[in-house]
């Protein structure tokens, strides 16, 4: 019986939400969903939890979860505060020093959102990048390659494609663009743009114990598996602890001269108040 009263329950707070209609009687005496000691729950309390358009069935399920999950909770809380000391229960300093810090981020990010330059020039991060190479070593190799995945019984293709990879830069981009669109299963194209080693290994079947020596012994690579055949030109490469290119690294150090025009900016402006506040007496010690 009690089954049967909870499901009617919810199946009619759920036709008010989904109407978007709450009745008057249900908004002032707030039914009664379920109570567990002397803690209640109400249907004000799961105003809102159901999505619109969710289905009927759906709507009863996430209701009847959402408060099987607050009766678990209030069990396990009265369980709680019978058992620790009034000592353990009290939290009035952690909520206080929480409330403090909530108070001045929101300040502080409110000032960098009126305040802060955002405004990066291409010249700061180049004298950014120059001054602090040193933290920038790359953790494994990255190339600059071109790409093509064909069938291995393609044989013409497979010349036209080494015809195409075998000068140190594309002769013609479009016929080359053609050729891979009509005659590849796949291709990449990363030229301007740096390759991790590591990504193109995912690709083709290439095995190698000595990034470094492979490399540099091989800029056309030819492979084979059972089915396809995988073209690669290298054109650039650094290997691993080299110095990441600065190109890689553009968005990375914007991130850094902004992050520390951040801390600048917060230092000046806690610095200014506690200058203020000395001067105005503000603050005394003893």
């Amino acid at each position: 019986m009690r089954c049967k009263i909870f499901l009617f329950s919810c199946i009619i707070l759920l036709s008010f939400a989904q109407c978007n209609y709450v009745n008057k009687r249900l908004r002032h005496d707030d039914t009664i969903l379920a109570k567990v000691h002397d803690d209640y729950l109400y249907s004000s309390d799961i105003k809102g939890i159901v999505p619109d358009g969710t289905a009927r069935e759906d709507s009863i399920l996430i209701v009847k979860n959402f408060i099987e999950n607050w009766a678990r909770n209030r069990v396990e809380l009265h369980y709680a505060e019978k058992n620790l000391s009034a000592e353990e229960k009290n939290f009035k300093k952690q909520l206080e020093d929480y409330r403090n810090s909530l108070i001045i981020y929101t300040y502080e990010s409110r000032l960098i959102e009126q305040k802060l330059d955002t405004v990066v020039l291409i010249e700061e991060i180049e004298d950014y990048y120059q001054k602090n190479k040193q933290n920038f070593i790359l953790r494994e190799p990255i190339i600059k390659m071109i790409y093509v995945k064909i069938p291995k019984d393609s044989l013409k293709a497979a010349q036209l494609a080494r015809k195409f990879l075998q000068p140190d830069t594309i002769l013609d981009y479009d016929a080359f663009e053609r050729f891979c669109l009509t005659r590849t299963s796949d291709y990449y194209i990363s030229i301007n743009n740096w390759f991790l080693f590591r990504d193109l290994q995912n690709m083709a079947p290439i095995t190698t114990f000595n990034e470094e020596l492979f490399l540099k012994g091989n800029r056309l690579i030819d492979l084979t598996d059972d089915q396809w055949r995988f073209l690669v030109r290298i054109y650039a490469y650094v290997t691993k602890d080299g110095i990441s290119p600065l190109s890689m690294e553009m968005e990375n150090i914007k991130n850094i001269i902004l992050n520390t025009r951040k801390q600048e900016l917060i230092s000046k402006m806690r610095e200014n108040l506690y200058e203020k506040a000395l001067k105005n007496e503000d603050i005394e010690f003893y």
